[in-house]
């Protein structure tokens, strides 16, 4: 699992996450305020940054190759 932080539409870092430790109080918060005060300074007049956890994805495919392996009617 990751720890995405979004400002606004970007993402600007993902980082990996012990999925076990996730329900451990503090650990995504201690995830969170490294996040926002390594990038503080980047971005000074940017909106609240935004947290999302998701699984990784462990195999894309370009756009075009899914479109291409649909079966034409």
């Amino acid at each position: 699992m990751n720890l995405l932080m979004y400002v606004g539409d970007e993402l600007v870092e993902s980082v990996p996450l012990e999925k076990e430790m996730i329900s451990k109080p503090g650990y995504l918060g201690n995830f969170k305020r490294r996040l926002q005060n390594k990038y503080r300074e980047v971005f000074p007049n940017a909106p609240k940054p935004q947290f999302f956890v998701a699984n990784p994805t462990t195999h894309i495919k370009p756009a075009d190759m899914l479109i291409r392996a649909l079966p034409h009617h």
